[in-house]
């Protein structure tokens, strides 16, 4: 009797690895409702309405844990992957995120949303944007500064 048919048996761990990796790569996601995240964007980067737009594309999502979300699948990652930069927005229940945007030739506008960290949860506390762009803004003029002395 073939042991894969045998009623008691198991797969190992590297068969269950296997699987795993399998089911993640051929995920077809979570849905995923980007109406605030639009609503957001049109209010905080209301000088960038594509950034609001690309948000009106993403239906789906794929966890890659608590902190961080892909707005496309596994398979597609390699080659969307084109990094164009990202931008922090206030969510009223997820809280401070950063957005990853991504070149996208084939959308108007040119770029697509990449990703979203949960700031919140990365920090383990409740983050607000505009503190933490002033803090940033804090540190790179200091690094201006210290860079002109040398």
């Amino acid at each position: 009797m073939d042991q894969h048919k045998h009623p008691r048996y198991r797969p190992g761990g590297f068969e269950q690895e296997y699987k795993a990796w399998y089911d993640k790569l051929h995920s077809s996601g979570e849905a995923f409702d980007g109406a605030t995240f639009v609503a957001l964007a049109r209010a905080q980067w209301s000088d960038r309405p594509e950034l609001a737009e690309a948000f009106g594309r993403c239906t789906r999502h794929w966890p890659e844990s608590e902190l961080y979300s892909r707005m496309f699948s596994p398979l597609e990652y390699p080659k969307r992957w084109h990094y164009a930069g990202n931008l922090m927005l206030q969510h009223p229940t997820l809280g401070a995120l950063v957005v990853d945007f991504v070149f996208d030739e084939a959308v108007p506008g040119g770029l697509s949303v990449g990703g979203i960290e949960y700031l919140d949860r990365v920090m383990g506390r409740p983050q607000q944007v505009d503190e933490l762009q002033g803090w940033m803004l804090r540190l790179q003029a200091k690094r201006a500064a210290h860079e002109n002395c040398n």
